[in-house]
């Protein structure tokens, strides 16, 4: 089999400047994207249940270590930064949220990396179409980056299939590079209400964290324990 491999001279440094930051303080960073939200999560969500959106998806949290000093196979993970315990779970809960929120999903297209892969495997059921326009852009030139951002803005401009949402599951500089977007924490979510052009003008409506998703779609509300069996009915309040 043709081993598919990008060089990535550039991840320890990108590594190294990421552990310089502390977490609290990646948490807590003010938005510097120029777009801004209009909606807040639940009346985003009201919006993906009618479908018809497209949600640009940075890959859930990955482990502590950079790709493999110089070069990636995409088909070896063994090379790649992968997802952590806590990234996986995100993902299921991701997708359990969708379900829990009746969000119909489409087509899912995904960087080759294994991170990417894996977060559309857990959250949605399939790995999704491979797009080398969502992979990693380290070593382009600046010219080639500018065109990769043209190229995303004309998917997050594209209509998807009637009554469904498209998923585009890629890494921080696809977001920085298509319209300035936020990218931290990893599996931030930035939705968009395309024209159906594939021009780059869709609409932004706004962004959901990671940890959003399980208290939208009411994942950690208590569950009210059943009467047991031959237990009598609770009286109504006198009025």
């Amino acid at each position: 089999m043709m081993q598919r491999r990008i060089t990535s001279w550039s991840g320890l440094l990108l590594l190294a400047a990421g552990l310089c930051l502390a977490g609290d303080a990646q948490a807590q960073q003010k938005s510097r994207q120029e777009l801004v939200a209009r909606f807040t999560g639940p009346q985003i969500v009201e919006k993906l249940k009618k479908g018809g959106h497209v949600l640009l998806l940075r890959h859930m949290t990955t482990v502590r270590s950079p790709d493999q000093w110089g070069g990636v196979d995409y088909d070896d993970c063994a090379t790649q930064r992968v997802l952590s315990d806590e990234g996986k779970e995100q993902a299921r809960t991701l997708g359990e949220a969708f379900k829990s929120l009746n969000i119909p999903v489409g087509t899912v297209y995904v960087s080759p990396y294994c991170r990417c892969r894996e977060t559309a495997l857990l959250a949605f059921g399939k790995e999704g179409t491979e797009s080398e326009t969502l992979t990693v852009w380290d070593e382009l030139e600046m010219s080639e980056k500018t065109q990769r951002g043209t190229e995303i803005r004309k998917m997050l401009d594209t209509q998807p299939a009637a009554g469904t949402n498209t998923i585009l599951v890629t890494h921080t500089g696809n977001l920085l590079w298509s319209f300035g977007l936020d990218s931290k924490p990893e599996g931030l979510t930035h939705v968009f209400k395309p024209t159906g052009l594939s021009i780059g003008r869709a609409s932004y409506l706004g962004r959901v964290n990671p940890d959003e998703w399980r208290s939208l779609a009411g994942l950690d509300a208590p569950v009210a324990d059943a009467p047991a069996p031959g237990a009598p009915a609770a009286e109504a309040p006198t009025p």
